[in-house]
């Protein structure tokens, strides 16, 4: 007999510690369970625990060097990558260490933008949205760096890039079937669908076993992996051992008194192509996708759909809404380049830059289409800010063209109807 229930499919992002981590602790945030691990080895001023979370979430996401790129744990790096579906609020629980010191939110670059706490939420209204975590010694010391306008003076900053895809599955709907909400693999891709049970696969010849999870939508549903039981206990895991060429490898899962049964059939070696229901594709492993990023030697190339790499040119990655250089050896522009007379900042993720951006100590403003702005530049707020022929931001007295005088502040803002020195400025901030 069918046994309807209700499910609302959701999730939440938990971001892992690295070395010397300690065992997970488990606790409630609202209607949320998370399992947050706390990362030993941070110094003062960083984050010794991150969790992203939104409401009724329990299923755990990694966080990435990029979008597309590898799972990577909370470290002292502070750049970081993550993916949501069919959410549009997130909230944030963050630890920092150091007695007195806090944490702030912020859901632009701007300097003069007031930080949230941990735990309010936050509006995802787009499908890419980048929020920083700023840590201070002490609330007062936000204070102080909020008033002065410049929130960027912190101890350390986070970045976190959220990408959000939509998906019909977050709403809700009756289950009257068996199924699997997710099947992992440690070598090889799929596209998993709810509504697709065969799939192939291709893997390299030198992979002689493959690591398959399946994800149930309920815990309790009994699964069977090439005919041997899982559990949660054991992640719903089960390490098959692969002959060279054609493997099949079955997920058995009931549900009360339903039950589907998933097939894989694993190729190892090389194969051009591969079926599943009728349709003829391309499936390979990581290092040899087409139309996608590929990691050579530590660094990223692009491969388009004929196999070659892109070089010498501009590319914009329409997975992640961002841009990138490549060079003439197709690899990801890293830091400063100039092309036609103009400058362009890259991270070391190879992203292209915009706004504020920090290096080696100095200050730069790049604008929307990632040129580095020179002389003077005005913000939002009404603050003047003075680039020199560097495009390096200056503080103290400088004098423009016109042989007027203004004093720029440690924060660079150009100081208007004040002494400063023994020198009066006027209201447009020209010594009188």
């Amino acid at each position: 007999m069918h046994k309807k229930i209700k499910y609302i499919i959701a999730a939440s992002l938990v971001i892992s510690a690295v070395s010397g981590f300690l065992p997970a602790n488990n606790f409630k945030m609202g209607a949320t369970e998370a399992y947050a691990v706390t990362y030993k080895a941070a110094s003062t001023g960083e984050l010794s625990s991150l969790t992203l979370n939104w409401n009724n979430g329990k299923s755990e996401i990694k966080l990435r060097d990029s979008y597309s790129g590898d799972e990577v744990d909370l470290t002292s790096k502070n750049e970081y990558y993550a993916e949501v579906q069919g959410i549009n609020v997130l909230n944030i629980a963050a630890e920092v260490k150091g007695s007195g010191y806090v944490v702030k939110v912020f859901t632009s670059g701007s300097k003069t933008e007031e930080g949230k706490d941990v735990g309010d939420d936050i509006k995802l209204n787009s499908n890419y949205k980048t929020i920083y975590l700023r840590t201070y010694k002490s609330e007062d010391a936000y204070k102080e760096a909020y008033n002065n306008g410049d929130v960027s003076d912190s101890v350390k900053t986070y970045i976190i890039h959220v990408k959000k895809e939509t998906t019909s599955s977050d709403t809700e709907q009756d289950r009257e079937y068996a199924y699997l909400d997710g099947i992992h693999l440690s070598d090889g891709h799929i596209d998993f669908s709810k509504s697709q049970t065969d799939y192939s696969v291709n893997v390299d010849e030198n992979v002689d076993t493959l690591t398959v999870r399946a994800e149930p939508d309920d815990d309790e549903d009994y699964i069977k992996i090439n005919d041997e039981s899982v559990d949660k206990d054991h992640d719903f895991e089960n390490t098959v051992k692969l002959d060279k060429g054609n493997n099949t490898i079955t997920i058995y899962v009931e549900h009360d008194d339903e039950d589907e049964t998933y097939t894989l059939n694993v190729y190892r070696g090389k194969k051009d192509t591969a079926t599943t229901s009728g349709q003829t594709f391309t499936v390979q492993t990581e290092g040899n996708k087409l139309n996608a990023w590929q990691r050579f030697d530590g660094k990223w190339r692009y491969v388009d759909g004929t196999g070659t790499v892109k070089k010498n040119q501009w590319w914009f990655d329409t997975n992640t809404g961002i841009r990138y250089h490549l060079d003439e050896n197709g690899y990801r522009t890293i830091g400063w380049y100039s092309e036609n007379g103009k400058w362009y900042h890259f991270n070391d993720n190879g992203e292209m830059q915009t706004g504020w951006v920090s290096v080696k100590g100095q200050w730069y403003f790049l604008d929307v289409s990632g040129v580095m702005k020179l002389g003077w530049l005005g913000d939002s707020s009404g603050n003047w800010y003075y680039l020199d022929g560097s495009g390096a931001m200056k503080t103290g007295w400088v004098e423009s063209s016109d042989g007027k005088w203004y004093y720029l502040d440690s924060t660079g803002k150009m100081v208007k109807n004040s002494v400063v020195e023994g020198n009066t400025l006027d209201s447009n901030g020209a010594m009188a």
